[in-house]
């Protein structure tokens, strides 16, 4: 996966869940009891392009994010930035990916970005009871205008990845999954091999987990011996699966870790004590 300019993604995106909002561009709306950390939206547009300047050039976002008002903070984030540099990618909610509904979604997620073409377009899940098949054609032809320029997944099987590459004329690129070193049920080995085999890379949302590998003792312990933190442990073992992480972070403190975690190099022992979480 490389930006329209040719250069290679940084090993570690940007998540933006929770940025502008959660499932609505009210930010102080509640998602299961938690309530976003930061609410400011210049604080969150100064935070986007502060990761951008460090070299993170893989935004990703979605509709469901806000209600498209994520959208517009990377939209505002990125002005002025060389958009060919970047790799910005968004991901088609439930309500549309029926018959002649993706064209005008991404239409408006275009609109709110503030660009005139998407690098990767997901489908967000294959959700039960909606015909999420009805989109990939359509993807199929967004992606044959330049439109969009790779198709990716999301929460999608072995068995559902088979289903979509009957369909589509153009490949899965990527499959984002929730995968962490404390959870790795849904990308097992036979997951890994079958996305190695056919080039699909597996992106890691929730990659940290962080309240929970701070108290993981040997995690702890592992990133006591580096001098760094449990959470950049977490990054750096799913640096070593060939996944690509996409945490969400706004504390600039944090970023840095993110950033950082690319130059921990981590043993083949201490990897396969952090698999066996």
């Amino acid at each position: 996966m490389h930006t329209k300019s040719g250069n290679p993604l940084f090993p570690i995106g940007i998540g933006t869940w929770n940025i502008g909002g959660s499932f609505s561009a009210d930010p102080t709306a509640k998602y299961k009891g938690a309530v976003p950390s930061y609410d400011n939206e210049s604080a969150e547009i100064e935070a986007l392009r502060y990761s951008i300047a460090n070299g993170q050039n893989h935004i990703d976002t979605a509709e469901l994010y806000g209600a498209f008002h994520t959208d517009e903070v990377v939209g505002k984030a990125i002005e002025g930035l060389s958009r060919e540099d970047l790799y910005i990618a968004d991901k088609l909610w439930r309500t549309s990916l029926g018959t002649g509904l993706v064209r005008p979604t991404v239409d408006k997620m275009l609109q709110k970005l503030g660009t005139e073409y998407l690098d990767m377009l997901y489908i967000h899940a294959p959700f039960e009871g909606v015909d999420w098949q009805e989109a990939i054609l359509q993807i199929d032809a967004l992606i044959d205008e330049g439109i969009v320029r790779d198709f990716g997944v999301s929460n999608f099987s072995v068995r559902d990845m088979e289903e979509v590459r009957k369909i589509a004329r153009h490949p899965i690129v990527a499959n984002q999954m929730n995968y962490n070193v404390l959870y790795k049920d849904e990308v097992n080995e036979e997951f890994k091999a079958y996305c190695e085999e056919n080039h699909i890379q597996i992106i890691a949302y929730q990659p940290v987990k962080r309240q929970a590998v701070m108290e993981d003792t040997t995690i702890q312990s592992i990133a006591k011996n580096h001098n760094v933190t449990p959470a950049q442990i977490a990054i750096a073992w799913l640096l070593t699966q060939n996944a690509l992480p996409i945490p969400k972070a706004i504390n600039m403190k944090h970023i840095d870790e993110n950033i950082n975690s690319v130059a921990i190099e981590l043993s083949e022992h201490e990897q396969e004590i952090l698999g066996a979480l």
